[in-house]
């Protein structure tokens, strides 16, 4: 299945989550420096991961600029904000 730009997005921000909880790990010196030195390896690997997703964000929107891709899905439906008709 292709991409969307929810799904991308979506994806980006469970790595940011994902980071900012591994970053709370590493930084809290209550915990053995064998966990937070586990934390602090993820960091770098999720850190990868994220960036990658912003490339692909970043792609996509080009993409779509230029009409290779849709932004929309056809089978999702658009609600119009429509004027209420006086009675």
């Amino acid at each position: 299945m292709a991409e969307t730009l929810g799904s991308l997005i979506d994806k980006l921000t469970i790595k940011n989550l994902r980071l900012w909880h591994l970053e709370d790990i590493r930084r809290d010196m209550s915990l053995p420096d064998s966990q937070r030195l586990k934390a602090a390896d993820k960091v770098s690997l999720v850190n990868q991961q994220r960036n990658d997703l912003i490339d692909e964000i970043d792609q996509f929107l080009a993409d779509a600029i230029v009409g290779k891709v849709k932004v929309t899905d056809p089978k999702v439906k658009i609600y119009h904000q429509s004027e209420m008709a006086e009675v």
